[in-house]
């Protein structure tokens, strides 16, 4: 039984992707598939032989744990279809209409860890107006479809949920980082050959 934490900022696709060759390579195997939220300790929980594997993209993962990068992806803005940033032909949105547009942002989900999104502008003493706050980023695609709010993510999770919405995804303001999405894991499974198996299997997809 593999037990794997990860908010759900990725895209449905890579987790179906994950369970299908699970299944195919090792079917006797089960997978529990656990949220993080800011109450959430999962440096304890992967001490304590309660998690296996977390997925994260926080900008400073702890020193301690052993980390895999999976992939870098660059912050675009989700919003509607006609939303008036949408209308002008452009692909990127300005840091002039960035700041001062409102926005959806996620709650934190991870103790003493601050977004990218939210360390970038913080380092820039700069501050965007979350107007809806979400504790699901699942939730945010529905909002900015029907409303004039923006959502900062990964340009594989915005590019997933416009195929299904009316939504358009222009890139984010010149000068925001890219997102590091790794997988972290604690030293007692480091050198177990079912772990390194799953791990490389991530790493695959």
């Amino acid at each position: 039984r593999f037990r794997i934490a990860s908010p759900d900022y990725i895209a449905p696709s890579w987790t179906a992707r994950l369970v299908q060759h699970v299944a195919q390579e090792a079917p006797h195997c089960r997978i529990d598939l656990r949220p993080l939220g800011s109450t959430f300790d999962y440096e304890r929980a992967l001490g304590m032989d309660e998690l296996d594997l977390v997925i994260g993209n926080w900008p400073a993962p702890p020193g301690h744990l052993h980390l895999s990068l999976l992939l870098e992806d660059e912050l675009v803005c989700l919003m509607a279809r006609d939303h008036p940033l949408a209308q002008d032909g452009r692909e990127q949105v300005s840091e002039a209409d960035y700041l001062a547009a409102s926005h959806v942002s996620p709650q934190p989900y991870a103790l003493t860890h601050r977004g990218v999104v939210e360390t970038y502008l913080a380092e820039r003493r700069q501050q965007r107006y979350s107007q809806v706050q979400v504790p699901y980023f699942a939730l945010a695609p529905a909002i900015v479809a029907n409303t004039r709010l923006l959502f900062t993510t990964a340009r594989h999770f915005a590019e997933y949920h416009a195929r299904l919405l009316p939504l358009a995804v222009l890139r984010a303001p010149e000068g925001f980082p890219r997102m590091r999405f790794y997988q972290l894991w604690h030293d007692r499974v480091h050198h177990a050959p079912p772990h390194r198996w799953l791990r490389a299997l991530a790493a695959r997809l």
